[in-house]
């Protein structure tokens, strides 16, 4: 004897999900990644989504001062990209300290783990900011090298 069970479907209905945040258009040089961001990204942030090779040895704390980006501001048409000196925010109390004290952050730079994205730019990121090295894992992957030999 064969059993069925009738399970009723109910619909639900999904009310539509706005953005909550603006979307900004970010373009980085050398490179030329760009993407599209919430407002309130960080560039650092921005960055690592994109793959761009901005070095943060303390994780984005503001601690190494080795994420220093510089906006460019103007009108690029090779990126359709009005870059605004507004649309990044003013420097944070930790940029103003690296600024005024540990003399780590030159002139016309900003850190990247705490400028923030307020509208599109384009960003270039110092070649002093770029890591260019290999990255080591530090545990060993096993090796098929041995079984070669063998």
């Amino acid at each position: 004897m064969k059993v069925v069970v009738v399970v009723p479907v109910v619909a639900v209905a999904v009310p539509n999900v706005e953005k909550t945040a603006e979307m900004a258009t970010v373009v980085f040089t050398p490179t030329g990644l760009r993407g599209e961001f919430p407002t309130g990204t960080s560039i650092l942030q921005a960055a690592q989504q994109l793959g761009v090779d901005l070095e943060s040895s303390c994780g984005g704390r503001g601690i190494c001062g080795r994420c220093q980006i510089q906006q460019s501001v103007g009108e690029f048409s090779k990126h359709g990209i009005s870059s605004l000196a507004e649309n990044i925010t003013p420097p944070s109390q930790v940029e103003t300290e690296k600024r005024k004290f540990q003399k780590m952050l030159l002139k016309g730079r900003r850190l990247g783990c705490s400028a923030q994205i307020l509208g599109d730019m384009v960003i270039d990121v110092p070649s002093e900011s770029q890591m260019h090295q290999q990255h080591i894992v530090k545990k060993p992957l096993t090796s098929t090298f041995a079984s070669i030999r063998q």
